[in-house]
């Protein structure tokens, strides 16, 4: 698994949301999503699993994450969705803690959401660093 830069996970530590850009095709787009930190240098995303924004993330994998109001501090990276069976318990009680209004009130709950792909949880792993601040 690929660290995203340390600078930018501490640039993006006491942020609430971090600007995702994703591409399909020619076409490009930039949303703002909650996020959590996970080890090792990683940044989760949780979603409902039908957005256009989590079928563009499987149409193509790469994206760009960037901190709200610092465009230049961002990362690249590679969306990886991950499967209940891929969840580690610890990471499990970083997103119930997060998310837990967004249906997944228990890590029961979190892998039966994702089994039923009503949401996506994606991991973003770094690819190439481009961070400056």
């Amino acid at each position: 698994m690929q660290q995203l830069p340390s600078d930018f996970l501490q640039a993006l530590a006491g942020q609430e949301e971090v600007l995702v850009s994703s591409r399909e095709g020619a076409t490009r787009g930039t949303v703002p999503v909650w996020f959590v930190i996970g080890e090792p240098g990683v940044v989760y995303l949780f979603s409902f699993g039908f957005s256009e924004k989590v079928r563009r993330w499987r149409s193509d994998p790469w994206v760009r994450l960037s901190v709200p109001g610092a465009p230049d501090v961002s990362a690249e990276g590679i969306a990886h969705f991950v499967t209940p069976e891929e969840l580690d318990p610890a990471t499990a009680q970083l997103i119930v803690e997060r998310w837990s209004m967004q249906g997944a009130p228990t890590i029961e709950g979190l892998r039966r959401t994702l089994r039923d792909r009503v949401h996506a949880l994606i991991r973003v792993e770094g690819l190439t660093v481009q961070c400056a601040q």
